[in-house]
């Protein structure tokens, strides 16, 4: 499942099916993905089991950017788009100036 995930830096949400927060956190964070030109995933917990536990994912939905296959920066729980674009803009130029 998590094959999918390349060595491209992206987004992904693991969420829940009856999850209310994750249905309504995917369009922001896909919308979120495209104004970054990265891409997005969406797993559900339920069916990325492992991901579930190589990520020590505690909580739906979760967001995770993403490079060489490891996420790099998380945060948990619903955040509206605008904050989520700050949140990737921020994170994405601390891993810029890491590197």
């Amino acid at each position: 499942m998590t094959d999918k995930i390349d060595d491209r830096i992206c987004l992904v949400e693991i969420g829940g099916e009856a999850c209310a927060g994750c249905h309504a956190l995917m369009p922001e964070a896909r919308e979120a993905a495209k104004k970054f030109n990265i891409p997005f995933y969406y797993f559900d917990a339920g069916e990325a089991e492992e991901l579930v536990t190589k990520w020590q994912v505690s909580a739906v939905p979760s967001l995770y950017i993403v490079a060489d296959g490891a996420p790099f920066a998380s945060c948990r729980g619903y955040q509206p788009q605008e904050i989520l674009e700050i949140w990737i803009e921020n994170k994405l130029q601390e891993h810029s100036n890491v590197k």
